[in-house]
C-alpha cells in the first residue's frame, strides 16, 4: 500500500513539473524584448529617412504635402529638429507627444521606442544628413 501511495505521489509530482514547464503563450508577451537599439552614429539619410518612409510619408511627402510641412526636404527636416521653439524642439515634442507641438503621426500611435530613441539622438547630435 505505501508503495503504490509512493508511486502515485511520485507521478503525481513528475506531471506537475511537466505541465508547469510546458506552459505555451504567445513567446513575446512572455519574454517581451529587451530590444537592441544602436542610437550612436543617426544620420537623416540612413536611419532618419527610413522612420519617415515607414511613418510619415502619406502626409508629409515632398511632392503632395498634405501638412505643408516636407520632411523629405534635409533643410526643413533639420530646421524642425534645431528649431528650439519648445523644450525638445517642434520634432521631438510631435514624436514624444510632448509640449506644444501637434503629436505626430496625427491620429495614429506613437512611434515605436526606439525610432523615438534614434530621432532624439540625431537630433542631440546635431542632426547630421550624412
Amino acid at each position: 500500500m505505501l508503495k503504490k501511495f509512493v508511486f502515485v505521489v511520485t507521478g503525481m509530482l513528475v506531471c506537475i513539473i511537466i505541465f508547469q514547464g510546458c506552459f505555451y503563450d504567445k513567446a513575446d508577451q512572455q519574454y517581451p524584448s529587451t530590444g537592441n537599439c544602436d542610437t550612436t552614429g543617426i544620420t537623416y539619410n540612413v536611419e532618419i529617412k527610413a522612420i519617415l518612409d515607414a511613418n510619415c510619408k502619406d502626409c508629409h511627402n515632398g511632392t503632395a504635402s498634405i501638412s505643408g510641412i516636407d520632411l523629405y526636404d534635409y533643410s526643413t527636416m533639420s530646421g524642425l529638429a534645431l528649431d528650439g521653439q519648445f523644450t525638445y524642439g517642434t520634432l521631438l515634442s510631435a514624436v514624444m507627444h510632448q509640449g506644444g507641438a501637434p503629436f505626430m503621426p496625427n491620429g495614429r500611435p506613437m512611434l515605436q521606442d526606439c525610432d523615438i530613441k534614434k530621432i532624439a539622438a540625431w537630433v542631440h547630435g546635431g542632426a547630421p544628413e550624412q
